[in-house]
């Protein structure tokens, strides 16, 4: 049976996972944790060969760095990226550090043995893009790159200044895109905008 090492700091979340795991017949658990930073002294201890990494653990740790440090000392470790989070840059990062696979929680747990699966015959298994989800009158789907390029830097608080200059475009373009987005969705002003997408996890800033 492969051998699986869990970092989740969620108590509830983690225990499905051991559950499903200790079901499956095919896989055991070497180890199960709740802080990434603690996850490559655990394949030391218990060589793992596929690491289920959530991406905000306890203490803040971030599964993305955890991640580059596993694949960098285990290269032939698979990691299986695992997160609530629907931020469109996790794909992005996930690659950046080597992760094998992502899979999102709010796609459904009958999906993540699959996902296992795969990734442990060699297969990469990326979505296109993060689940959809509704941001008003409008899909998560419906924002342009740029747009959600502008909405990232808004979340991090940023005037249109600032964020016109860290584009490297004028304010008017900034405010274009702003005023897009607000008509997209039917809200008022970009502070509920801005609010709305923190609290549905489109953009999730410090991981």
């Amino acid at each position: 049976m492969h051998r699986v090492l869990i970092v989740e700091d969620q108590r509830m979340t983690r225990e499905s996972l051991e559950n499903l795991i200790r079901q499956s017949g095919r896989y055991q658990i070497t180890d199960s944790i709740s802080n990434a930073a603690l996850a490559e002294m655990s394949c030391m201890r218990s060589p793992a060969e596929l690491v289920l990494m959530d991406v905000c653990t306890e203490n803040d740790e971030s599964g993305f760095n955890a991640t580059g440090k596993l694949k960098a000392r285990f290269p032939d470790t698979r990691v299986v990226i695992v997160t609530s989070m629907l931020d469109w840059d996790y794909l992005t990062r996930a690659r950046e550090v080597g992760a094998d696979s992502i899979w999102f929680k709010d796609v459904g747990g009958e999906e993540l043995l699959s996902v296992m699966d795969r990734t442990m015959a060699g297969q990469s298994v990326y979505p296109d893009r993060t689940p959809e989800v509704s941001v008003g009158c409008a899909s998560s789907c419906e924002f342009s790159a740029a747009e959600i390029r502008v909405l990232r830097l808004l979340v991090d608080g940023m005037t249109y200044r600032e964020m016109a200059q860290t584009l490297g475009v004028t304010t008017d373009c900034v405010k274009a895109h702003i005023s897009s987005m607000l008509s997209k969705t039917g809200y008022t002003s970009k502070t509920k905008l801005a609010a709305v997408v923190i609290s549905k996890k489109l953009i999730v800033n410090g991981f």
